[in-house]
Protein backbone atom coordinates (compact mmCIF):
# COMPACT_ATOMS: atom_id res chain seq x y z
CA UNK A 1 0.00 0.00 0.00
CA UNK A 2 1.56 3.22 -1.03
CA UNK A 3 2.50 5.49 1.57
CA UNK A 4 1.67 9.45 1.54
CA UNK A 5 3.38 12.47 3.51
CA UNK A 6 2.41 15.71 4.97
CA UNK A 7 5.57 17.48 6.50
CA UNK A 8 3.61 21.15 7.22
CA UNK A 9 0.67 21.36 9.17
CA UNK A 10 -0.39 24.12 11.94
CA UNK A 11 -2.24 23.72 15.39
CA UNK A 12 -4.39 26.00 17.34
CA UNK A 13 -1.38 26.39 18.99
CA UNK A 14 -0.22 28.53 16.46
CA UNK A 15 -2.30 30.00 14.15
CA UNK A 16 -4.54 26.99 12.89
CA UNK A 17 -7.93 26.81 13.99
CA UNK A 18 -8.06 22.23 14.54
CA UNK A 19 -6.13 20.78 17.99
CA UNK A 20 -3.69 18.51 18.07
CA UNK A 21 -6.41 15.92 18.63
CA UNK A 22 -8.30 16.84 15.48
CA UNK A 23 -4.81 17.05 13.27
CA UNK A 24 -4.14 13.14 14.39
CA UNK A 25 -8.16 12.30 13.57
CA UNK A 26 -7.74 13.88 9.91
CA UNK A 27 -4.02 12.33 9.37
CA UNK A 28 -5.43 8.76 10.06
CA UNK A 29 -9.29 9.14 8.20
CA UNK A 30 -7.08 10.64 4.90
CA UNK A 31 -4.55 7.49 5.63
CA UNK A 32 -2.02 9.76 6.15
CA UNK A 33 1.64 7.86 7.70
CA UNK A 34 3.95 10.85 8.06
CA UNK A 35 2.92 14.11 9.63
CA UNK A 36 5.10 16.77 10.85
CA UNK A 37 3.16 19.38 12.97
CA UNK A 38 5.01 22.69 12.13
CA UNK A 39 3.62 25.25 14.46
CA UNK A 40 4.72 28.81 14.08
CA UNK A 41 7.49 29.39 16.47
CA UNK A 42 6.04 27.11 18.70
CA UNK A 43 6.87 23.47 20.06
CA UNK A 44 3.80 23.23 22.59
CA UNK A 45 2.12 20.80 20.69
CA UNK A 46 5.07 18.63 21.41
CA UNK A 47 4.03 18.24 24.98
CA UNK A 48 0.75 16.44 24.36
CA UNK A 49 1.25 14.73 21.16
CA UNK A 50 3.06 12.25 22.14
CA UNK A 51 0.11 10.90 24.32
CA UNK A 52 -2.03 11.16 21.53
CA UNK A 53 -0.62 9.91 19.02
CA UNK A 54 -1.11 6.21 19.65
CA UNK A 55 -2.76 5.27 16.31
CA UNK A 56 -1.38 2.18 14.07
CA UNK A 57 1.18 3.07 11.17
CA UNK A 58 0.97 6.99 12.04
CA UNK A 59 4.86 8.67 11.86
CA UNK A 60 5.49 11.59 13.18
CA UNK A 61 8.52 13.89 12.71
CA UNK A 62 9.13 16.70 15.06
CA UNK A 63 9.17 19.90 13.52
CA UNK A 64 8.85 23.88 13.95
CA UNK A 65 7.93 26.75 11.59
CA UNK A 66 10.90 29.52 12.90
CA UNK A 67 10.45 33.55 11.05
CA UNK A 68 14.15 34.16 10.12
CA UNK A 69 15.50 37.33 8.85
CA UNK A 70 17.99 37.28 5.91
CA UNK A 71 19.50 40.57 3.85
CA UNK A 72 16.42 42.76 5.75
CA UNK A 73 13.90 40.22 3.97
CA UNK A 74 11.63 37.73 6.19
CA UNK A 75 11.43 34.22 5.57
CA UNK A 76 10.11 30.72 6.55
CA UNK A 77 12.71 28.15 8.24
CA UNK A 78 11.05 24.37 8.57
CA UNK A 79 13.34 22.49 11.00
CA UNK A 80 12.84 18.61 11.42
CA UNK A 81 13.63 16.15 13.37
CA UNK A 82 14.47 18.61 16.38
CA UNK A 83 14.56 17.88 20.04
CA UNK A 84 11.56 19.73 21.49
CA UNK A 85 13.24 20.33 24.49
CA UNK A 86 16.45 22.13 23.14
CA UNK A 87 16.65 25.04 25.55
CA UNK A 88 18.39 27.29 22.53
CA UNK A 89 15.55 26.15 20.28
CA UNK A 90 13.23 26.72 22.66
CA UNK A 91 14.69 30.08 23.34
CA UNK A 92 14.30 31.28 19.90
CA UNK A 93 11.19 30.09 19.66
CA UNK A 94 9.93 32.62 22.57
CA UNK A 95 12.03 35.18 21.24
CA UNK A 96 9.99 35.66 17.71
CA UNK A 97 6.59 35.18 19.50
CA UNK A 98 7.74 38.40 21.45
CA UNK A 99 8.53 40.69 19.21
CA UNK A 100 6.12 39.34 16.39
CA UNK A 101 3.51 40.22 19.16
CA UNK A 102 5.15 43.30 20.17
CA UNK A 103 4.76 44.56 16.03
CA UNK A 104 1.01 43.40 16.93
CA UNK A 105 0.67 45.97 20.02
CA UNK A 106 2.55 48.78 18.44
CA UNK A 107 0.10 48.29 15.53
CA UNK A 108 -3.53 47.72 18.07
CA UNK A 109 -2.03 51.42 19.55
CA UNK A 110 -1.75 53.05 15.92
CA UNK A 111 -6.06 51.33 15.37
CA UNK A 112 -6.80 52.22 18.85
CA UNK A 113 -6.61 55.86 17.74
CA UNK A 114 -8.92 55.76 15.12
CA UNK A 115 -10.92 53.34 15.70
CA UNK A 116 -13.47 53.84 18.87
CA UNK A 117 -13.86 50.33 20.91
CA UNK A 118 -10.49 49.25 20.19
CA UNK A 119 -8.86 49.00 23.48
CA UNK A 120 -5.17 47.84 24.49
CA UNK A 121 -6.20 46.38 27.91
CA UNK A 122 -9.01 44.67 26.54
CA UNK A 123 -7.03 43.37 23.70
CA UNK A 124 -4.50 42.24 26.58
CA UNK A 125 -7.25 40.32 27.98
CA UNK A 126 -8.96 38.43 24.71
CA UNK A 127 -8.52 34.83 23.67
CA UNK A 128 -9.41 33.80 20.01
CA UNK A 129 -12.42 31.79 20.33
CA UNK A 130 -12.38 27.68 19.83
CA UNK A 131 -12.03 26.15 16.51
CA UNK A 132 -11.50 29.72 14.29
CA UNK A 133 -7.90 29.94 14.29
CA UNK A 134 -5.72 32.93 12.97
CA UNK A 135 -3.56 35.78 14.61
CA UNK A 136 -5.10 37.15 17.80
CA UNK A 137 -5.07 40.84 16.76
CA UNK A 138 -7.43 39.84 13.47
CA UNK A 139 -9.45 38.13 15.51
CA UNK A 140 -9.50 40.71 18.34
CA UNK A 141 -10.60 43.30 15.07
CA UNK A 142 -13.13 40.72 14.01
CA UNK A 143 -15.05 40.10 17.09
CA UNK A 144 -14.86 44.11 17.85
CA UNK A 145 -16.56 44.75 15.00
CA UNK A 146 -13.82 46.91 13.27
CA UNK A 147 -13.39 43.85 10.50
CA UNK A 148 -16.35 42.21 8.84
CA UNK A 149 -13.82 39.01 8.33
CA UNK A 150 -10.58 37.73 9.57
CA UNK A 151 -8.28 38.21 6.48
CA UNK A 152 -10.02 42.12 6.09
CA UNK A 153 -7.56 43.13 9.34
CA UNK A 154 -4.53 42.32 7.40
CA UNK A 155 -5.14 45.67 5.57
CA UNK A 156 -4.24 47.87 8.78
CA UNK A 157 -0.04 46.83 8.56
CA UNK A 158 -0.07 48.17 4.78
CA UNK A 159 -1.83 51.05 5.97
CA UNK A 160 -0.02 51.99 8.74
CA UNK A 161 2.90 50.47 7.21
CA UNK A 162 3.98 47.55 9.37
CA UNK A 163 6.58 45.58 7.42
CA UNK A 164 7.27 42.32 8.81
CA UNK A 165 10.58 42.64 7.11
CA UNK A 166 11.70 45.17 9.73
CA UNK A 167 10.20 43.22 12.72
CA UNK A 168 13.58 41.37 15.05
CA UNK A 169 13.33 38.23 14.18
CA UNK A 170 16.35 35.72 14.48
CA UNK A 171 18.70 36.12 12.21
CA UNK A 172 18.50 33.10 9.39
CA UNK A 173 22.43 32.21 10.41
CA UNK A 174 21.75 32.22 14.06
CA UNK A 175 18.74 29.80 13.77
CA UNK A 176 20.90 27.48 11.43
CA UNK A 177 23.58 27.07 14.05
CA UNK A 178 20.27 26.40 16.76
CA UNK A 179 18.81 24.16 14.50
CA UNK A 180 22.22 22.10 14.28
CA UNK A 181 22.16 22.03 17.79
CA UNK A 182 18.83 20.69 18.38
CA UNK A 183 19.72 17.61 16.01
CA UNK A 184 17.54 19.19 13.47
CA UNK A 185 17.53 19.73 9.56
CA UNK A 186 16.93 23.15 8.34
CA UNK A 187 14.55 23.43 5.12
CA UNK A 188 13.49 26.55 3.57
CA UNK A 189 9.64 26.83 3.41
CA UNK A 190 7.92 27.92 0.54
CA UNK A 191 10.46 29.72 -1.44
CA UNK A 192 8.02 30.34 -3.89
CA UNK A 193 5.76 32.50 -1.94
CA UNK A 194 8.99 34.02 -0.42
CA UNK A 195 10.86 35.17 -3.30
CA UNK A 196 8.96 36.62 -6.73
CA UNK A 197 8.38 33.88 -8.77
CA UNK A 198 6.72 33.72 -12.86
CA UNK A 199 6.98 30.80 -14.91
CA UNK A 200 8.41 33.08 -17.79
CA UNK A 201 10.44 36.38 -18.23
CA UNK A 202 13.26 38.13 -16.36
CA UNK A 203 12.27 37.56 -12.97
CA UNK A 204 12.63 33.75 -13.08
CA UNK A 205 16.43 34.94 -13.45
CA UNK A 206 15.80 36.75 -10.28
CA UNK A 207 14.12 34.06 -8.47
CA UNK A 208 17.38 31.20 -9.04
CA UNK A 209 19.67 33.60 -8.09
CA UNK A 210 17.63 35.17 -5.36
CA UNK A 211 17.54 31.09 -3.95
CA UNK A 212 20.52 30.61 -4.77
CA UNK A 213 22.03 33.05 -2.53
CA UNK A 214 19.64 32.20 0.36
CA UNK A 215 20.85 28.21 0.08
CA UNK A 216 24.34 29.31 0.27
CA UNK A 217 23.80 29.97 4.05
CA UNK A 218 23.82 26.50 4.45
CA UNK A 219 19.96 25.46 4.43
CA UNK A 220 19.57 21.63 4.18
CA UNK A 221 16.89 21.17 2.19
CA UNK A 222 13.48 22.87 0.06
CA UNK A 223 9.98 22.69 0.87
CA UNK A 224 9.35 21.15 -2.84
CA UNK A 225 5.72 20.44 -2.97
CA UNK A 226 3.43 23.65 -1.49
CA UNK A 227 -0.16 24.56 -2.42
CA UNK A 228 1.32 27.90 -3.80
CA UNK A 229 3.18 25.95 -5.96
CA UNK A 230 2.87 25.37 -9.57
CA UNK A 231 3.66 21.64 -10.82
CA UNK A 232 6.21 23.06 -12.91
CA UNK A 233 8.39 25.16 -10.02
CA UNK A 234 7.42 22.21 -8.01
CA UNK A 235 9.42 19.89 -10.69
CA UNK A 236 12.08 22.42 -10.65
CA UNK A 237 12.87 22.21 -7.38
CA UNK A 238 13.10 18.52 -6.91
CA UNK A 239 15.48 18.57 -9.79
CA UNK A 240 17.56 21.36 -8.16
CA UNK A 241 17.57 19.78 -4.68
CA UNK A 242 18.45 15.99 -6.32
CA UNK A 243 21.55 18.31 -8.06
CA UNK A 244 23.05 19.65 -4.88
CA UNK A 245 22.23 16.57 -2.52
CA UNK A 246 19.09 19.02 -0.99
CA UNK A 247 16.52 17.28 1.31
CA UNK A 248 13.11 17.44 -0.41
CA UNK A 249 10.14 18.07 1.07
CA UNK A 250 6.14 19.37 0.80
CA UNK A 251 3.01 19.48 2.97
CA UNK A 252 -0.39 21.44 2.73
CA UNK A 253 0.60 24.31 5.00
CA UNK A 254 -1.94 23.20 6.64
CA UNK A 255 -4.10 25.81 8.84
CA UNK A 256 -7.56 24.41 9.57
CA UNK A 257 -10.29 26.80 8.75
CA UNK A 258 -8.00 29.87 8.82
CA UNK A 259 -5.83 31.06 5.30
CA UNK A 260 -7.81 31.07 2.77
CA UNK A 261 -4.57 30.73 0.21
CA UNK A 262 -4.52 27.12 0.62
CA UNK A 263 -7.71 25.53 1.36
CA UNK A 264 -6.36 22.08 1.65
CA UNK A 265 -6.71 18.95 3.69
CA UNK A 266 -4.40 17.05 5.89
CA UNK A 267 -2.13 14.86 3.09
CA UNK A 268 -4.51 16.86 0.29
CA UNK A 269 -1.03 17.40 -1.93
CA UNK A 270 -0.70 13.66 -2.09
CA UNK A 271 2.89 13.53 -1.39
CA UNK A 272 3.87 10.02 -1.76
CA UNK A 273 6.67 8.81 1.10
CA UNK A 274 9.14 7.62 -1.30
CA UNK A 275 9.68 11.47 -2.53
CA UNK A 276 11.06 12.34 0.99
CA UNK A 277 12.51 9.52 2.41
CA UNK A 278 15.82 10.29 2.76
CA UNK A 279 13.84 13.16 5.40
CA UNK A 280 11.99 10.02 6.61
CA UNK A 281 15.28 8.08 7.36
CA UNK A 282 17.38 10.61 8.55
CA UNK A 283 14.70 11.05 11.28
CA UNK A 284 13.85 8.13 12.59
CA UNK A 285 14.17 9.26 15.97
CA UNK A 286 12.42 12.43 16.50
CA UNK A 287 12.97 13.18 20.34
CA UNK A 288 14.89 11.97 23.39
CA UNK A 289 12.56 9.55 25.01
CA UNK A 290 10.42 8.90 22.17
CA UNK A 291 11.80 6.80 19.27
CA UNK A 292 8.62 4.86 19.21
CA UNK A 293 7.27 7.37 17.45
CA UNK A 294 8.40 6.18 14.26
CA UNK A 295 7.17 2.86 14.03
CA UNK A 296 7.39 2.30 9.86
Amino acid sequence: MKQFADLHIHTNLSDGSDSVSEVLRLAQDNNVSFISVTDHNSLAAYETLWDEAGQPGLNIITGVELDVIYVGKQYHLLAYGVDTQNTQLLHVCAHNTQVQEENNLALLRCIEKDEPGVSESDYRKYEIPQGRGGWKLLNYLLDTGVTSTLLEGTKYYKQYDFDSNRIEFVSLEEALQVVKGASGISVLAHPGEQIPYEAYGASQDTFWSSLDDVLQTGIEGIECIHPLHGFGLQRELISLCQARGLFITGGTDYHGSFFSKQKQTIGGQLIAADVVKRLIQAKKENKAGHPAAYTA
